[in-house]
């Protein structure tokens, strides 16, 4: 009872921290009974429904901490960003569609190569199912993006971009947002050393495109477009063929490269002392 009552005391001191550790807490208690029975260290059957619910550890997170930190006004902030859609035309065409650019210059890729899996083949058949679109669409779009971003970009980067400038934010966040999915990652048995080191590059490029949109636009909900948007063109590339899937998390990767460049063109045509 001693630790609940100087728990409020800790997150003002530590509020940044507090937030990684309840959204780590949350998000690997939910997830740990799918990871080890995947895995097969026990032989409970778990709903798969706990995986899209672990997705909501951030947003928990960032509501917990919010109302310790600023009382009822503090989780109010971040659910006014999650509605915040006014942000410019050229800003909302670019969190809702620049994915599907990436896309389709991916199909344009495949094609000329060669690749790709016919309708009828066993990874679009699944894909193309009403299962197969609930899982990529609603549980890896949709969901995924909305228990993750009202944390991640709803919280931390705001309290890091106070400190550091976009580059140094996104570093730092980073770490914690690749190793926060280890759960999820570890529960697959078929993915290894390659799968992480690519997962890891994955996590950095995203994380480089979501600081930009939260920036620019300093809306969660355009963070959220932009992260169900690309998970979902992820998943129709990986559907399609390994050399799609490729081809898109280069692209990624690519837009990450020219925005880093940006911001350090940007810095040096700041005026100093802003």
């Amino acid at each position: 009872m001693r630790h609940c009552r100087h728990m409020p005391a800790l997150i003002r001191r530590f509020p940044l921290l507090s937030f990684y550790g309840l959204a780590y807490a949350i998000t690997w208690t939910l997830a740990m009974p799918l990871l080890l029975a995947r895995r097969g260290f026990i032989e409970a059957d778990p709903s798969e429904l706990l995986e899209p619910l672990a997705a909501f550890g951030p947003f928990i997170a960032a509501m917990l901490v919010a109302r310790v930190l600023n009382g009822r006004a503090g989780p109010g902030q971040i659910l006014v960003s999650l509605k915040h859609w006014r942000v410019g035309t050229g800003w909302f065409l670019f969190a809702c569609l620049s994915p599907v650019v990436l896309l389709g210059l991916t199909l344009l890729v495949n094609a000329a190569a060669g690749g790709g899996e016919s309708a009828d083949s066993p990874r679009m058949t699944e894909l193309l199912s009403v299962a197969g679109l609930l899982d990529l669409i609603l549980v890896g779009g949709i969901l995924q993006s909305w228990g993750e971003e009202p944390g991640w970009r709803g919280f931390a980067t705001p309290t890091l971009r106070a400190r550091l400038g976009p580059l140094a934010a996104t570093l730092a966040l980073w770490p914690v947002w690749l190793c926060w999915h280890l759960p999820f990652f570890l529960s697959r048995p078929e993915f290894g050393w390659p799968q992480w080191i690519g997962f890891s590059v994955g996590i950095l490029s995203a994380a480089i495109w979501l600081t930009l949109i939260w920036d620019k636009t300093r809306s969660v909900l355009m963070c959220i477009g932009w992260h169900a948007v690309v998970n979902i063109c992820r998943g129709f590339a990986l559907a399609l063929s390994s050399l799609a899937f490729l081809v898109i998390s280069n692209l990624v990767l690519a837009g990450a490269l020219i925005i880093i460049a940006y911001w350090f063109w940007s810095g040096r045509r700041r005026p100093k002392g802003d």
